[in-house]
């Protein structure tokens, strides 16, 4: 059986952010995607996975490391592929090569599955995901980061009450809208002067319509650490490396 799934990607304006280039933001609804489409050939997205098993795929942590621009109208070439299986969880790769094969953006990503009435973990062979899948090796050999972030109100940034568009399938805020609130804790200036080289985020807690959010901010020379809260509740922590912006080989 097939353990990749591959394709090319057309750098449009679904994916540029307003320098043009394949943001944080916007390389994660890539990811997102790609991964949608990776589960899809098994028969075993989130939407048919929650119709025939009653489970839906849960995103626990991702890291994403840029080794190149990315730029508007660029030709990619993507592939996403695990590179472990448990009884937990799948970790699977993200790797963007030019088409050269020079490698622009690598992430790891961290699945488990959820059950979709009790909200509990439910082990991956429950699920009608190919446990026979032979891993490959990996791009990223970089684990994610395990962060203790306490970011108290001296780093406040916003506030952010969780509306529709923020929200998905399961009613909860989405991946990829956490991400918007995490770049926007810094104002343009910033990020003309800044961009991500690496990422990582870990999801704890959800959010959903209706809720108020808090997010805090800390930076340290190159380093950003952003914690995001529903009162004293957690609900994502992320730390970002910075290279002064036209850095990037």
């Amino acid at each position: 059986m097939k353990n990749y799934y591959e394709k090319e990607v057309l750098i449009t304006s679904t994916y540029a952010d307003r320098w043009c280039e394949l943001g944080i933001f916007q390389g994660a609804i890539l990811i997102q995607d790609a991964m949608t489409e990776f589960f899809h050939q098994y028969n075993c997205d989130a939407i048919q996975l929650s119709r025939t098993h009653q489970a839906v795929w849960a995103v626990a942590r991702t890291k994403l490391l840029l080794d190149r621009e990315i730029r508007w109208m660029d030709r990619v070439k993507l592939k996403v592929f695990p590179v472990k299986i448990s009884s937990v969880a799948i970790h699977l790769n993200v790797l963007l090569e030019s088409p050269e094969g020079l490698p622009l953006l690598r992430a790891r990503q961290e699945m488990c599955a959820i059950d979709v009435t009790s909200h509990t973990l439910r082990r991956i062979e429950t699920t009608s995901f190919p446990m026979e899948l032979e891993p490959l090796p990996p791009v990223l050999t970089t684990p994610c980061l395990r962060m203790k972030l306490k970011l108290g109100e001296e780093y406040a940034a916003y506030s952010h009450r969780v509306r529709v568009m923020d929200t998905d399938m399961n009613r909860h805020m989405n991946n990829a809208s956490y991400i918007r609130l995490i770049m926007d804790a810094r104002p343009v200036a910033f990020w003309d002067t800044y961009q991500v080289r690496e990422f990582d985020i870990q999801y704890v807690n959800e959010a959903v319509e209706g809720e108020d959010l808090q997010v805090y901010c800390r930076q340290e020379g190159l380093e950003m650490a952003v914690q995001i809260k529903r009162g004293e509740t957690t609900l994502v922590k992320s730390i970002l490396q910075l290279i002064p912006r036209d850095s990037q080989a």
